[in-house]
């Protein structure tokens, strides 16, 4: 297993991995625009190169921008890219309670055997009524047999893959009623070709037949409000 530093040390955007982060990033936006006006506390957590909380503060200036990382690389590498970053274990930040209006993590969760110390956290730093989304591997994709193929030696250690029903599950039993569900990249079939032909472009085909059947599912949550 490759250590998250030297990972971050030799990482570069790939043109198909351009067009997964513009897919959340248009989500990102409608979900943190919808929590109205005024200026509101939005952090990646994980959040490795930072290239979503980089495109958010270059386009929404009603925003501060935090990033979280445990990486000491990825904290370097984002710093000066985004109005705050923390280094910190995501299980146990440190920062106060009810410190963000809006929390999402992509490519973390999965690495938890039990994520209700991760959730926990989040509902912890999430004020009442803000929001969180959490990106995961989805259950049926190429991705996972990309995965399988690596026989046990995979680069970044322990990952799991979701269901719907599953990834409903844990976040409801740690308090988040969920709001809204997506999946991105149908059966990681667009990501596929743009890998092979290294490049990028806007695919008609962006719907599965099967609920988990996607590079990623997404789940946005929200935390009560008082």
């Amino acid at each position: 297993m490759m250590s998250w530093d030297d990972y971050w040390k030799q990482y570069s955007i790939s043109k198909a991995e351009r067009w997964m982060i513009e897919e959340r990033h248009r989500k990102l936006s409608g979900w943190i625009d919808s929590l109205g006006e005024g200026r509101k506390k939005v952090v990646e957590i994980g959040c490795g190169f930072g290239s979503n909380i980089r495109k958010l503060r270059d386009e929404k200036p009603d925003i501060e921008t935090h990033a979280l990382d445990f990486s000491e690389i990825s904290v370097e590498r984002i710093r000066g890219a985004v109005d705050e970053v923390h280094r910190a274990d995501c299980q146990n930040t440190g920062l106060p309670e009810g410190h963000f209006d809006f929390i999402y993590s992509s490519g973390l969760m999965e690495h938890f055997r039990d994520e209700g110390p991760f959730l926990r956290e989040m509902y912890r730093l999430l004020r009442p009524g803000g929001l969180m989304a959490t990106f995961v591997p989805a259950r049926w994709s190429l991705w996972q047999v990309y995965q399988l193929m690596h026989l046990g030696n995979w680069i970044h250690g322990y990952e799991k893959a979701y269901t719907r029903a599953y990834l409903r599950k844990v976040v409801r039993r740690e308090g988040f009623v969920v709001e809204e569900e997506f999946g991105l990249d149908p059966f990681s079939f667009n990501g596929f070709v743009m890998k092979l032909a290294k490049t990028s472009f806007e695919p008609a085909w962006k719907k599965s037949f099967l609920p988990s059947g996607y590079t990623e599912i997404c789940v946005l949550t929200r935390k009560p409000s008082l």
